[in-house]
């Protein structure tokens, strides 16, 4: 148990002494999919969707279960005020908390706490949950999970009811205060994106570089003079995807790895700052992944359609080579690639891979897919004017992204320090 100074009338307890720790039931697939009863039966899903869009606040699921049908599986209901969370799986590390509005029901990845309302403020051991890092707690399997015993054993800082609801209403108002502040910055970071799309579009459509073909219309037939419309398939000469397999090769040293976690999609550039270095085998395996300056890559699964040119620096460890969620393309022209870079970065390349990516819980794109991606290219020295006009512009945007982004993460420290404040006595 945690234990440590605490204010006059407070006392060191545990979760177990305080609340009930419940998980929730095994829910066969010949019951989900019903989407009215009279309890909703939260999911791990349904947990992240509350966080997302209610504020952490569950009052409804995706799944629905009547009472005959909640008796019939042995099923526990969670009543109003109850801290709903991940007990197993990689969703035990992102620690998303919910606070049931409603009596509610949960399967059987899902945990729960129900407060004793004679000893702990249903809100208070909320906020308190969101200060709990579970991963810690989590057994060392090949799974993680945390049981009810893991749980019950968490020490806890209990003061008096009253004392408790005066915290809790402190730590919403300066949420409230937080919160507003965070909105205004997220609404200046969707209107960079909005600005990135409109630079993007005038780049593709000849509106911005010397030769400006401001006052020309164009549909999906008519393009400025001298442009024409290309298939990536058309000027790319090799399109390969990279080596899987290569975990046995990771090393502290040695050669760039590049995975889908290296791409900056704002930026349009491949993102150094989380490194995987291998011990490459000599194989024509590596021979054919390995990359060359002015290579494209382009992200095939997950989030698909990113993109960032091979330069220097990612040349900078001697070879860099690609595992298989990413695919190669190697241009006739390479000096084309900059150009093409952003023009498969604008709505016209986007599109297109929302449209050709399939799946629905792993999306990809196959090579047919990024050979058939549909660009307009001008002739070479329009291409270069263009690409850096539109640098010019996204650089002073990627400065104030930058900017924002920190503000973000100081939003989001200065909310676990309001938290810390709380349970240490000294909020209010």
């Amino acid at each position: 148990m945690v234990s440590g100074n605490l204010p006059d009338g407070w006392t060191w307890t545990t979760l177990g002494a305080i609340s009930i720790a419940q998980s929730g039931v095994g829910f066969p697939k010949t019951l989900q999919g019903k989407t009215s009863g009279d309890f909703p039966l939260a999911k791990v899903s349904d947990i992240t969707e509350s966080v997302k869009t209610n504020n952490g606040v569950i009052a409804s699921a995706n799944n629905y279960l009547s009472t005959s049908e909640a008796k019939k599986l042995g099923a526990k209901i969670f009543p109003e005020g109850t801290t709903l969370f991940a007990k197993i799986g990689e969703a035990v590390g992102l620690n998303r908390r919910v606070l049931s509005s409603r009596p509610i029901l949960a399967d059987n990845n899902v945990m729960g706490l129900i407060p004793d309302k004679n000893l702990v403020a249903a809100k208070f051991l909320y906020y308190f949950m969101q200060t709990i890092d579970l991963y810690e707690y989590s057994q060392a399997t090949t799974v993680p999970s945390v049981r009810k015993s893991d749980v019950e054993g968490i020490g806890f800082p209990l003061p008096p009811l009253p004392e408790q609801e005066r915290i809790v209403a402190k730590i919403e108002e300066l949420f409230t205060q937080l919160e507003a502040g965070t909105a205004a910055l997220e609404r200046v970071q969707a209107g960079l994106k909005r600005y990135k799309a409109s630079v993007l579009k005038a780049a593709v459509e000849g509106k911005i570089g010397i030769q400006n073909h401001e006052g020309r219309t164009r549909d999906d037939d008519q393009l400025p003079a001298g442009w024409k419309w290309v298939t990536l398939g058309e000027i790319t000469q090799h399109l390969t995807s990279g080596s899987r397999g290569w975990a046995k090769y990771y090393s502290e040293e040695g050669s760039l790895f590049v995975r889908v976690g290296n791409f900056n999609r704002l930026s349009n550039t491949i993102d150094l700052t989380k490194l995987q270095l291998v011990n490459a085998p000599d194989t024509a395996e590596a021979n054919r992944t390995r990359l060359k300056k002015k290579d494209l890559l382009i992200t095939m699964t997950a989030d698909v359609g990113m993109m960032g040119i091979v330069d220097e620096k990612t040349l900078r460890w001697g070879n860099a080579y690609i595992n298989q969620h990413v695919g190669l393309v190697r241009l006739e022209n390479p000096d084309f690639v900059e150009y093409v870079s952003w023009a498969l970065a604008s709505e016209i390349g986007q599109k297109q891979f929302r449209e050709k990516q399939y799946g629905l819980t792993k999306v990809g794109l196959n090579f047919d897919d990024i050979r058939s991606l549909r660009i307009p290219l001008p002739p070479l020295e329009e291409q270069r004017q263009i690409v850096a006009e539109v640098e010019r512009r996204l650089s002073l945007a990627a400065g104030v992204e930058s900017t924002l982004a920190a503000s973000l993460s100081r939003a989001g420290r200065l909310r676990q320090s309001i938290l810390k404040s709380a349970f240490e006595g000294r909020l209010v």
